[in-house]
């Protein structure tokens, strides 16, 4: 199959179109074709693989129909199969949750085949603004150990890599994509010449790294200014202006706390995806 971006969206387009028809032509489906459309269609009308979030939850349900041996699935079997995950899908979407992605399997056992789902629903990250009104707090360095300094002991499992995160992804104008790649940044890829803060063993770079020579870091507390630089115009969003490729455009982005422990550096890095950017019908 050619899975040239506008090719695969040209038969998903037509299955559906199949479906939505009152009289169904005489098409069959082999197994894995019938995984493939009824899933593709699922994903392209309600995944949003690209809005990342910072919960998960899946649930899984199952329906079945006769088997047709060599013969296939016709439209109308998968026409029931569709409609049922996708009622199912989205009757089950938890609170403040989205459907993140949706997997479709069979399993034939005799004269009957089970198609499942397994639904991912994802809780949206805070989108955290850069403005007084609406400010990010303080947030230790990473680790998922939640807010510091004045907001201690809040939001345990998130850190400040998902709110820079949140603020960059915030940016994005498109949420479906076709023709992804990415680039990988380590935090000493981009050096700033005017890096605003004379922190102590704080990196000079537009990616948050601390390093500690003298022994063990202290977990770094970043405050308002410091989750304002790294999200901003001169902290990842430099970055992804800087490596956009030609005809393509930011998607999102994924910022990874990690730290080095043979120089004792707590830094983060980043995978940044473009793609070309589609408007849902």
């Amino acid at each position: 199959m050619d899975e040239s971006p506008r090719n695969v969206e040209r038969l998903i387009l037509s299955f559906k179109a199949k479906l939505d028809a009152t009289l169904k032509d005489g098409t069959t489906y082999a197994a894995d074709s019938a995984v493939w459309y009824v899933e593709a269609l699922l994903n392209y009308s309600y995944g949003y693989a690209t809005a990342l979030g910072c919960t998960f939850e899946t649930d899984s349900v199952g329906t079945t129909v006769d088997s047709n041996g060599s013969n296939g699935y016709t439209l109308t079997q998968l026409n029931d199969v569709y409609e049922y995950l996708e009622d199912k899908a989205t009757e089950n979407i938890p609170d403040d949750h989205y459907i993140f992605a949706i997997d479709v399997s069979l399993a034939v056992n005799g004269g009957q085949t089970t198609f499942s789902g397994v639904t991912g629903y994802a809780r949206p990250l805070p989108v955290f603004k850069s403005t007084d009104e609406d400010d990010p707090g303080y947030w230790y360095w990473g680790d998922a150990l939640g807010m510091c300094g004045p907001d201690m002991g809040n939001n345990i499992g998130m850190d400040a890599a998902d709110i820079i995160e949140g603020f960059v992804n915030a940016t994005a104008e498109y949420d479906y994509f076709t023709n992804i790649e990415y680039e990988y940044v380590n935090f000493n890829d981009y050096p700033d010449p005017n890096f605003p803060f004379t922190d102590q063993y704080l990196g000079e770079y537009r990616l948050f790294s601390y390093a500690d020579t003298t022994g063990i870091n202290d977990d770094f507390c970043l405050s308002p200014s410091h989750i304002n630089y790294y999200g901003g115009q001169n902290g990842v969003i430099y970055i992804v202006k800087d490596l956009e490729p030609t005809n393509k455009e930011f998607a999102y982005c994924i910022v990874i706390p990690w730290t080095i422990v043979n120089y004792d550096i707590d830094t983060h890095s980043i995978y940044i995806f473009y793609g070309i950017p589609n408007e849902r019908p």
